[in-house]
């Protein structure tokens, strides 16, 4: 299992500096939050849990999901069990993931720097190879994750803006976004709708055509 040092992930975030923007979301308040339910038709679970001292305050998210394919990852395979470090507004910070090569780091003074693995060659001559990116800029959410990332701080009547990356893919050179004003979302361009529960939390992210993305089946 390739785990990054607590002490070198530490070192990373703080030489790490970025703006608040007054468009972000409320910063989520400290509880823990888990829920599962479905995404893109496949079985998820999420766990954020509660602000971490040894990670300067940033939360870890953890997620249980069936991760896109390397056709729309321009080749990279993803981890379908990675702890992702995510800010109060879920920007990510940096990226676990765990027995693979795919890694998310803070690049100084900001933006990211991401590891890729990536599979070479055929047959016999079948490997992965790490290939590595820089992204600058500030924090964003990631494009991949932003249905969950929805799930865990919409709420009824808020609006907000975010920077949004596609970490792993082909569009990490693109000025994407994230925005909402109560039901109706834009993300990266598209269009999406949210489906409220009885408690004002997210039930169904559903894209133009009504199709769902993400479903809510429970929260705890």
């Amino acid at each position: 299992m390739r785990v990054l040092p607590a002490v070198l992930l530490l070192a990373a975030i703080a030489l790490t500096t970025h703006a608040d923007s007054a468009d972000l979301p409320p910063a989520l308040p400290p509880a823990v939050q888990e829920l599962h339910g479905t995404l893109d038709g496949q079985r998820f679970w999420a766990k954020l849990k509660a602000p971490d001292p040894q990670f300067g305050g940033n939360r870890v998210l953890e997620l249980v999901y069936t991760p896109p394919v390397p056709d729309q990852l321009a080749g990279a395979h993803l981890s379908d069990t990675p702890f992702v470090l995510v800010d109060d507004h879920l920007r990510i910070v940096a990226w676990n993931g765990r027995d693979t090569g795919s890694t998310v780091t803070p690049n100084a003074p900001i933006g990211y720097r991401i590891g890729r693995d990536i599979e070479k060659g055929e047959g016999v001559d079948r490997h992965i190879e790490n290939e590595r990116r820089t992204i600058a800029g500030e924090r964003g959410w990631d494009l991949r994750l932003a249905p969950v990332l929805l799930a865990l701080i919409w709420t009824a009547n808020s609006t907000a803006q975010v920077r949004i990356v596609d970490l792993f893919g082909p569009r990490h050179a693109e000025a994407l976004t994230v925005s909402w004003t109560a039901a109706a979302v834009t993300i990266a361009g598209q269009t999406w709708n949210i489906v409220p529960a009885a408690d004002g939390r997210v039930q169904t992210v559903t894209n133009a055509d009504g199709k769902p993305i993400l479903t809510v089946l429970g929260r705890l």
